[in-house]
């Protein structure tokens, strides 16, 4: 049983063709084979990672899975495919324009996957530095294209998830490439991260916006109280138990998830109601000033 927290054969680059089916086969994940030999997954992800190394070829140092497919919450028609292709150097003018179009070739041979395909162009120097200093990476994911953005300590969340259960398609262990991150700095950074959506809910401008605010506050307050990260179909069922007054909403943005016209409700209809949510869950977080302080108490 391969352990998804370290890839087999991490201390050497793997320079075969990616066959990811094999991967699949062996990975400890319930369900995986199914999903290698029934979906287009394994398809799509050979052809990103074969074409990415094409383009790429001595700049790549490695292409990372990680996200809902390694963490038993894939649904094949409506969860994103999330990569990290770590480079040697940054992204050159031509280099971005043939991924560019080899994103738009893979999403022309599977339609399936447009607005569905997440995958961030990180420097082995600025997975290396985040912590101290912003650097230029590339990414295109759902409702954006592929575009460069500055990146630093911001990127926390994604680099902690990435680290821990990032598996590698092609070359090294993930964790030999990303400094160790505390696992009290990571609680810290999502309780940030969802504390902002209380400014979020009047500007969400559809269903599907709400939706996303409602499951990413229930991970975030179930991480922040468990000290270990969830996904969102868990935090949302962990949610619905611990607070029955708002599983009706939990469900509709479950529903939502799949299908935003599912349900009648407007987005105004259904916006006060959301704010309501987020401002109960958000009261449960500990106070900031407590939490430092309890870090800094000597042991007893």
């Amino acid at each position: 049983m391969v352990n998804l927290m370290r890839p087999p054969n991490a201390s050497t680059r793997d320079t075969r063709p990616a066959n990811v089916k094999a991967i699949y086969r062996e990975m400890s994940i319930p369900g995986s084979a199914q999903i290698a030999e029934s979906s287009q997954v394994a398809e799509v992800l050979n052809s990103l990672v074969t074409g990415v190394s094409g383009v790429l070829q001595n700049n790549l140092v490695g292409i990372y899975l990680y996200g809902s497919l390694v963490t038993e919450d894939f649904d094949a028609g409506i969860s994103d495919l999330d990569l990290v292709v770590v480079t040697n150097l940054g992204l050159g003018d031509a280099a971005f324009a043939s991924l560019q179009e080899l994103h738009q070739q893979v999403i022309g041979s599977y339609p399936a996957w447009d607005d569905r395909l997440e995958l961030a162009y990180v420097s082995l120097d600025a997975l290396r530095t985040f912590r101290e200093r912003q650097s230029l990476i590339a990414i295109i994911s759902p409702g954006e294209p592929f575009h460069q953005l500055h990146a630093g300590y911001d990127w926390l969340i994604s680099w902690y998830m990435l680290r821990e259960t990032g598996i590698a398609l092609r070359g090294p262990d993930i964790a030999s490439l990303i400094d160790p991150i505390e696992p009290a700095h990571y609680i810290e950074a999502v309780q940030s991260h969802i504390e902002a959506y209380r400014d979020s809910v009047e500007s969400a401008n559809n269903k599907s916006n709400l939706s996303y605010i409602v499951l990413t506050t229930a991970r975030g307050l179930y991480t922040v109280l468990h000290g270990q990260p969830t996904s969102k179909v868990k935090a949302a069922a962990w949610a619905a138990r611990a607070f029955p007054k708002w599983a009706r909403l939990i469900n509709q943005a479950l529903r939502w998830r799949i299908n935003p016209q599912s349900d009648s409700p407007s987005v105004d209809e259904f916006r006060p109601s959301v704010g309501a949510f987020v401002n109960e869950l958000l009261a449960m977080l500990p106070q900031k000033e407590d939490a430092a302080k309890a870090k800094s108490a000597p042991d007893t």
